[in-house]
């Protein structure tokens, strides 16, 4: 009981120096900032594009952390009671944490960012389960650019004059990054990639392309299942494998030394969504 009692004086030490030093950094932002939070990087492009100055946007999930595997951090769930927006991207992990996230903070305005998204499963190679990656196509990223300009002119109507015109901003320039990428995989049109972790279909739709993954429902295949992989991948001259750099490679590396085939990693994370979508198109056109 002692101990225990201990460990609970502790937390509540902890929550009120992180709870002060977030009321500084705030008082150092700007009162007058909309807190807006994400599960993802690539989201909070969005939102920053859109919002300008008026909104100070953070994401839950870092470059390097596996949004499947992803635990907040107690400093992050006490900035979470401080947010006006949240935008779900509907990842597992978030089923567990809204619920506690609304009950400090009620007045949280919740946005669910994958509703409506065409869902994206991989039928062709029996990987069951919809793909959450869904701003790897920049088709999706108009709905998406649309949810987050709405959302913010609702929960913050002072700023709508700056949102709705970055908002049309950011709809020229998703227009024309999707042109150019149609335009730099014309001669891969139809051409399957090999990737570790599902990630990618949502982009392969858009372009013409096949994703075939390594992972099924989530694991790493093993026996037969691998071998049939492997059967696949040197049947159909595949002789790169992309892995993103939130997970192991070391699936990817067993395969990839079986059919001599390169690893190339690509990342569906990036915060600088609209050059990373270009290098990952280039990087397609120059290996397929």
């Amino acid at each position: 009981m002692k101990y225990k009692r201990f460990f609970e004086t502790f937390f509540l030490l902890a929550i009120i120096l992180i709870s002060t030093s977030l009321a500084n950094e705030t008082s150092a932002f700007g009162n007058d900032k909309t807190i807006v939070f994400t599960s993802v990087p690539p989201i909070a492009y969005f939102i920053e594009r859109i919002g300008g100055h008026e909104v100070q946007v953070e994401s839950l999930i870092g470059p390097k952390d596996d949004p499947h595997a992803f635990e907040p951090k107690p400093r992050q769930m006490v900035a979470l009671s401080k947010a006006r927006i949240y935008f779900s991207t509907n990842f597992p992990f978030e089923t567990n944490i809204l619920p506690k996230i609304k009950s400090s903070n009620p007045d949280l305005f919740v946005v669910d960012i994958s509703s409506g998204a065409t869902s994206m499963e991989d039928h062709d190679e029996k990987c069951q389960g919809s793909d959450p990656h869904i701003w790897t196509s920049p088709l999706v990223a108009l709905k998406i650019a649309d949810d987050v300009y709405r959302s913010l002119a609702l929960a913050s109507p002072e700023g709508v004059e700056v949102y709705r015109k970055n908002y049309q901003d950011l709809l020229k320039d998703i227009v024309a990054l999707d042109e150019e990428i149609w335009n730099t995989l014309k001669a891969v049109r139809g051409k399957k990639f090999l990737v570790f972790h599902p990630a990618w279909g949502h982009f392969a739709s858009d372009y013409g392309l096949i994703q075939v993954p390594i992972e099924v429902e989530g694991k790493e295949p093993k026996g037969a299942q691998l071998v049939r992989l492997i059967e696949k991948a040197r049947k159909e001259g595949i002789k790169v494998i992309f892995v993103s750099p939130q997970h192991s490679k070391k699936g990817a590396q067993a395969v990839a030394k079986a059919i001599g085939a390169q690893i190339i990693e690509i990342d569906p994370l990036s915060k600088d969504w609209a050059d990373n979508l270009k290098a990952v198109a280039r990087i397609f056109s120059r290996v397929l």
